[in-house]
């Protein structure tokens, strides 16, 4: 009788380890799958909003670069004679703030104030160039002191002369790079050494909050560079996970009470009827029944 309680409270013992091993683990793969699913989330969105971006700005100046080439042949026309095409090149590019038109290094004719006379470097330091630029900078004649990039096209065999576009970047990027809480809070257009940091306009450098990510994504059409900065994919899953505790739990403890069930089952003895048959534990007593009368058996 001892053996056989012994038994029943041995298999109770083991029974529980089971259901709660079963229970724990299911925990832990729940937890670890909904953390990895959440990293990989927060990872997507970062880089889905950065390409996003990217993708736009290069739509904006695809136009604008194609645009400039029509634009060429003017320089050297009087202004009167290139005003109008200037106006409505800008009015068919709705992103374009003004365009000018520079010849010996002077910008000499605009779409919004017509003629002009004044130095294309006061404008921008490093125009005239031989090269094609894209420079942020501030406006100083239209809306003075908001952020404009600016398009500098120059002409075939000239440095001194070309086409520069003044892009209303400040307008695009407000609605490009607006952050995206929690995954990132703050985003940045970068061109050349100048950062145009979504809600406070051109810096010289980014700041670099304590423990945040920086992730950067350039085009490969144009020279320009989307910063986007956050938490981190990895510390915001883990600042979330706590709230996928209730479900891991009702999990768990599903798990729990089904291998309960299964393990049922065993109650019966059974196994262990049969391995002492098997080994010759029992012994069996016979009894004969006797006639009372006869005392015949």
């Amino acid at each position: 009788m001892q053996k056989a309680q012994r038994i029943i409270k041995t298999y109770r013992r083991n029974r529980m380890i089971v259901c709660t091993i079963c229970a724990l683990v299911t925990l832990a793969s729940t937890l670890s799958v909904r953390f990895i699913s959440q990293r990989n989330l927060n990872q997507q969105r970062v880089v889905q909003f950065a390409n996003h971006a990217v993708e736009e700005l290069d739509k904006v100046l695809l136009p604008l670069q194609a645009g400039s080439e029509v634009l060429l042949p003017l320089i050297g026309l009087p202004c009167s004679v290139a005003h109008l095409p200037l106006r409505k090149q800008a009015a068919k590019l709705q992103t374009v703030r003004s365009i000018g038109l520079v010849q010996d290094g002077t910008l000499y004719c605009s779409s919004i104030f017509g003629y002009r006379n004044v130095p294309v470097v006061d404008i921008l330091a490093e125009l005239p160039a031989p090269q094609p630029l894209l420079r942020l900078t501030t406006d100083r004649a239209l809306i003075k002191g908001s952020p404009v990039l600016i398009q500098w096209t120059p002409a075939a065999g000239s440095s001194n002369a070309g086409v520069m576009e003044m892009i209303n970047i400040d307008l695009l990027t407000a609605m490009l790079l607006e952050p995206q809480l929690p995954q990132i809070s703050s985003a940045s257009l970068t061109v050349d050494s100048r950062h145009l940091l979504y809600g406070n306009g051109l810096v010289d450098s980014l700041p670099q909050p304590e423990n945040n990510e920086n992730y950067q994504v350039s085009s490969q059409r144009f020279p320009f560079t989307i910063n986007v900065n956050g938490p981190g994919a990895t510390a915001l899953a883990w600042h979330y996970l706590p709230t996928q505790l209730p479900l891991a739990v009702l999990l768990s403890l599903l798990v729990g009470y089904i291998a309960w069930l299964a393990t049922a089952y065993r109650m019966s003895f059974s196994r262990e009827i049969n391995l002492g048959l098997a080994q010759h534990e029992f012994e069996l007593f016979c009894q004969p029944l006797l006639n009372a009368r006869s005392q015949q058996c």
